[in-house]
């Protein structure tokens, strides 16, 4: 192998394809990047971690075609450090030793035979619809917080429920105190269909997709799903089991209805939580923040053995009056998604299940269960 690469388009191809890549594995293969290089200019590099596996697709000047298997953390740590010039990439498929030189720099570093590398997964296609960057960039965004983190606990809940009913796409995610959805219309002439996707795939899915119109085309097979698009494949499996119902949350009725300004309801609850500090969240101490709303009103107080504050915005509310706690960090990913000017929140009482959603828009709603207040009985 032999190609010759601009800095700039082989260290994208390298950041691109890392987020793929073990970072500490039994097999040494799996903390590599494959790289195959063919005739027609086009290069391919790879990475799985048998989780998730990236395929990229560019172009160079191939001089030779071949293939390697070469160490993710020393390949992208040299390019990075090389002058902003052509690289030379040059292979020795007898020993497996890479030649990498850029200006007056040169490299020997040891790679291994990509024969061992693991197969990109066999994809049998039974479902496929596309959707834009720009409309799945944001359904996801505004969706993958709320995934759970404990894979022990309930494993489902730590992917986002893709389902597709009547051509309209809905996401959802949980991670059992709180819920967030969002729909788009997608074709009406699919089918109905519904698959998990681990959130850890999304994350690194959101990093790589920009906001434009160009169509991300979605396969899904038994137990993978692949994205398509731009020169990228994006592979990965899907969670297995059976996601929690959680459409009958969404048709309680709320005898409350609060109005606030996004950005000052945002602010102030920032404000106040500056009294809970890390030590405090990392003894998973529920310290809340508290609302008392009235008529024109929401005032937040929190209280924690560093101190007291309190904090207070204009609103307008339909209902009685209520007092309630709810998680600040909680509250403040709900608020952060809604790109409203005005913002709704419903409930019924301080113990039940709390509605955020935007003034405007009725394509995204996220639910939150409210903290127990110290002094409840």
């Amino acid at each position: 192998m032999k190609i010759i690469f601009k800095k700039s388009v082989i260290l994208e191809m390298i950041n691109t394809v890392q987020k793929a890549v073990s970072a500490k594995s039994v097999m040494p293969i799996l903390e590599c990047i494959k790289i195959d290089a063919y005739l027609d200019g086009s290069v391919v590099m790879t990475a799985n971690n048998l989780d998730i596996c990236v395929e990229y697709k560019s172009s160079g000047e191939v001089l030779e075609p071949g293939t390697i298997a070469i160490s993710s953390k020393m390949f992208g740590e040299i390019i990075r450090r090389f002058p902003d010039d052509d690289v030379l990439v040059s292979v020795n498929e007898d020993n497996n030793v890479m030649l990498l030189r850029c200006g007056r720099s040169e490299f020997n570093i040891q790679g291994l035979n990509s024969k061992d590398y693991p197969s990109v997964p066999e994809v049998e296609e039974i479902y496929n619809f596309s959707i834009t960057q720009e409309n799945l960039k944001r359904m996801i965004r505004k969706t993958i917080f709320a995934t759970s983190v404990n894979e022990a606990k309930r494993p489902i809940l730590t992917g986002s429920l893709f389902e597709i009913n009547t051509g309209v796409l809905t996401v959802a995610s949980s991670d059992g105190y709180r819920i967030a959805k969002i729909e788009s219309v997608v074709d009406s002439s699919l089918q109905n269909i519904k698959f998990v996707i681990p959130g850890l795939t999304l994350k690194e899915l959101l990093k790589v997709l920009d906001d434009s119109d160009e169509k991300v085309n979605i396969v899904i097979a038994k137990r993978y799903v692949k994205f398509c698009f731009e020169g990228f494949i994006i592979f990965s499996r899907l969670l297995e089991g059976e996601y929690i119902n959680y459409k009958p949350i969404f048709n309680t009725p709320n005898a409350i209805v609060v109005n606030a300004n996004t950005k000052d309801l945002s602010e102030s609850i920032e404000r106040t939580a500056l009294i809970i500090n890390d030590d405090i969240m990392a003894k998973n101490e529920k310290v809340p923040v508290r609302l008392r709303i009235s008529n024109d009103k929401i005032e937040m107080t929190c209280s924690t053995g560093k101190g007291k504050t309190s904090d207070m915005i204009e609103a307008s509310k339909i209902g009685e009056d209520i007092e309630i706690g709810f998680n600040h960090r909680y509250l403040l990913e709900a608020l952060r998604c809604c790109e409203d000017e005005m913002v709704k929140i419903e409930m019924s009482n301080p113990k039940g299940a709390c509605f955020i959603k935007p003034t405007e828009n009725n394509d995204y709603i996220y639910m939150i269960l409210p903290v127990r207040l110290y002094d409840d009985k």
